[in-house]
């Protein structure tokens, strides 16, 4: 037997062929779902920046209905949907407040940006799990092709007597072949997953600052409009 491709497919059994197949499936959910989150996570940065200078603009003018339309220009970016989760609840309270309500409207912005920041984070975690699931289970399938390949070449024994080379190849080839696409498929799964944590990691240090800094205007803002009602 020649160490080619079509020719070790050839000797390849059903199972063999079912676990290539398998594995090949999953790569390219891999694949697909690397590329979606890529592309994601670069709208979400290239977004946030860009709506980060422009309401950094208009909370320093005190232009909080502008922040919420500027939020609307930016629907990819989490840190737009954060800061604007703030405001909402900031200019509600304030209706809420001159309609007769009580309630502490910075402690009620604090949870809306608690809330939303972690329903942006689980978003940008969406179909990582899938990729850890591909990187922890693609080595097992691959394995479970060595084991059948590995019972053809006892099998193979077994009907022709012999024990040589020729006799054991094609089940030692097709083992060590599922192995290989197993370790293939896996290792790129697992450095990524890493990547995009890190990356969601990141997104949540820089969501928690922004919805700090919004809570800091909205304080500073409902401390002047209290010194300007006892002017």
């Amino acid at each position: 037997m020649s160490f080619d491709w079509g020719e070790i497919w050839g000797h390849m059994g059903w199972v063999a062929r079912a676990v290539l197949a398998t594995l090949f499936i999953m790569s390219v959910w891999a694949a697909t779902i690397v590329s979606e989150r890529f592309l994601r996570f670069r709208a979400a940065r290239a977004e946030s920046l860009r709506f980060g200078e422009e309401a950094s603009k208009l909370f320093q003018s005190r232009l909080f209905a502008d922040v919420v339309t500027a939020g609307a220009r930016y629907p990819r970016s989490p840190l737009a949907t954060v800061v604007v989760s703030a405001v909402n609840e900031h200019q509600e309270g304030l209706k809420a407040h001159e309609a007769g309500a009580t309630y502490d409207i910075v402690e009620a912005a604090e949870r809306a940006v608690d809330r939303t920041v972690e329903m942006e984070l689980s978003r940008l975690r969406r179909g990582l799990g899938g990729l850890a699931s591909i990187s922890s289970s693609s080595p097992f399938v691959g394995l479970f092709g060595t084991t059948f390949g590995i019972i053809n070449s006892f099998r193979a024994i077994g009907v022709s007597g012999q024990g040589d080379l020729a006799t054991v190849a094609p089940g030692i080839a097709e083992a060590l072949v599922t192995t290989a696409f197993g370790i293939l498929v896996a290792l790129p799964a697992v450095w990524f997953f890493n990547y995009f944590m890190a990356r969601v990691d990141v997104f949540g240090v820089d969501l928690r600052h922004a919805g700090s800094e919004a809570l800091d205007f909205i304080i500073k803002n409902m401390g002047r409009r209290d010194a300007e009602k006892t002017a």
